[in-house]
């Protein structure tokens, strides 16, 4: 598939914006995204012209509007849930080219951040970035040990500008919904509100390097991965200093170098999301290298994706269906993964998935795809305004350029076949959790002081003489929720009985008129709508 050729920007982030400057930018989003939306309604409405997609104009606007917008687009590539495939892709290819900033720059935000000068903290420090991108450009060097590291510095003024767009950018869905309420069923404002928040937790270095940090512990040691560690001390929201590592890229590795990276690869993803519940969220190529010693290193730990307790649990039924080719265990697991939405209908899916298992069938092992099983399921349910939760999102890109990075090493590797090898392992097995520890604890307990509780209770009964008698001794919480229950009750007679009286009024037309309306009706009806709603807003 071709795609147009679009205009690559070229940003230079400053400092915090001033009132005039954000105005003028909120002029600039709001014209270039109403033009947007007439060249839709003149190409799709008036014209019928379906030449030109979209998908792309949207690209070319986000685009042009520079890197904060080209963030978004990259965000929005990740729903699934309500964007097609082709928009999606349209959006995951845009890229922003901006120009490394100054090196005096990177050396005031390292000393800024740090709180001394560079001399102190590093034996060496290369003026020149190693690499630029919209958020940070990484730079390297070396400590007064001799350990050599990047510092990976957050481009001054990025956050700011981010900040002042999104709000920017808020603001104007809310109009537009205010304009067109039918757009208020897509969520528009909530999507904002996500991708904000993701922008926020990735402008935060001092996040990212916990994350580091994390993946570090739990891969240090493995003869398969490793995961360059941050360096403590070293790490704030604008600076965050790592030991430098590089290796092999994926391309024209030998075969068999090649093959076993990739059993390698999968298998630390399934321990990542099976065991971990804590996984690396951008597997391409560029964030994977292949070490001197055949370890896999992984790089870039910005977007990253959680799996709790409930979400593993129907991971691992959905893993297991998918290769069992089980259709209806597929749907129960898919339902199960918390989909966001009213009236998910378990029919929609079911045909969704026979199709695909009968698909998979006709098709060799390697063949099988567990990214496009989901992606198929998401698909479906567009059509019922579905909501997926953000880290399942993740997930699902997170497969999609892992089975691409997996295809890349070795076209004749069969993911499936590597992930039903752990069925054996004891990954997918439910872990121990504290509960069930404790379960055994307190029972024992139980057990040990129960003959003791009972005797003295049984004594004391005998004693007193009310074997037979029960007794209730209410508390506060009790009579408070008995107190309110009553006034509620009175409100609510007292509610029907003016809805009556002013009917009653409104009928016969008694008192003073305004206009064709009793007063005294009107009157009876505003208290009893405000009786009704504090009536609802007391509940509970």
């Amino acid at each position: 598939m071709t795609r147009p050729n679009r205009p690559v920007s070229t940003v230079r982030l400053a400092g915090r914006p001033t009132q005039r400057s954000a105005l003028r930018r909120a002029t600039q989003i709001a014209m270039a995204l109403s033009g947007f939306l007439l060249w839709v309604a003149w190409h799709r409405g008036l014209m019928r012209c379906d030449t030109h997609r979209a998908a792309d104009r949207f690209a070319e606007v986000l685009q042009r509007l520079g890197t904060t917008f080209v963030k978004l687009g990259q965000h929005l590539s990740l729903r699934a849930d309500i964007l097609a495939p082709d928009a999606q892709e349209a959006l995951a290819s845009l890229q922003a080219n901006v120009a490394p900033f100054p090196p005096e720059q990177a050396v005031q935000e390292v000393e800024a951040a740090l709180g001394r000068p560079w001399q102190q903290v590093f034996a060496r420090f290369d003026m020149h970035a190693l690499a630029a991108a919209s958020i940070a450009q990484i730079h390297r060097a070396a400590l007064p040990d001799g350990t050599e590291v990047v510092v990976k510095i957050r481009r001054p003024g990025a956050a700011e500008q981010a900040e002042t767009d999104m709000r920017i950018l808020r603001r104007i869905v809310l109009v537009m919904q205010g304009l067109v309420p039918s757009l208020r069923r897509w969520g528009l404002a909530a999507i904002v509100d996500e991708v904000a928040a993701n922008f926020r937790y990735e402008m935060d270095l001092s996040r990212e390097a916990a994350s580091v940090r994390r993946f570090a512990d739990a891969w240090r040691g493995s003869a398969d991965i490793v995961i360059p560690d941050v360096v403590d001390g070293l790490c704030t929201p604008t600076v965050m200093v790592q030991q430098f590592s590089h290796g092999a890229h994926l391309h024209g590795l030998p075969s068999s170098t090649a093959v076993a990276a990739a059993g390698k690869l999968v298998d630390s993803y399934v321990a990542q999301i099976f065991r971990d519940g804590f996984f690396h969220g951008d597997p391409h190529p560029g964030n994977v290298f292949v070490m001197d010693d055949g370890r896999i290193c992984l790089h870039d730990f910005g977007i990253v994706g959680r799996v709790d307790g409930n979400m593993r649990r129907a991971l691992v039924a959905f893993a297991l269906a998918f290769v069992e080719q089980d259709a209806e265990w597929v749907v129960d697991a898919w339902l199960d993964l918390g989909l966001l939405g009213d009236g998910t209908d378990r029919a929609v899916f079911v045909p969704v998935v026979r199709a695909l298992v009968a698909d998979c069938a006709q098709r060799p092992l390697k063949d099988w795809s567990l990214s496009g099983a989901l992606a198929q399921l998401v698909a479906a349910g567009r059509t019922q305004e579905v909501r997926l939760p953000r880290d399942l999102l993740v997930l699902t890109r997170t497969l999609l350029l892992l089975e691409g990075t997996v295809r890349l090493l070795a076209p004749e590797f069969s993911i499936i076949e590597a992930i039903s090898r752990h069925t054996t392992t004891g990954v997918f097995d439910e872990p121990k959790s504290a509960a069930s520890q404790r379960l055994p604890y307190e029972l024992g307990n139980a057990a040990h002081a129960l003959p003791s509780l009972l005797a003295r209770r049984l004594h004391s009964v005998l004693r007193q003489g009310d074997l037979l008698q029960l007794s209730i001794k209410p508390d506060a919480r009790m009579l408070s929720g008995i107190d309110r229950l009553g006034r509620r009750v009175a409100l609510a007679l007292v509610t029907l009985g003016l809805y009556i009286a002013s009917s009653l009024l409104m009928q016969h037309g008694v008192g003073p008129r305004w206009g064709d309306m009793p007063v005294l009706a009107l009157l009876g009806y505003a208290l009893a709508i405000r009786f009704t709603f504090s009536i609802a807003r007391s509940r509970g």
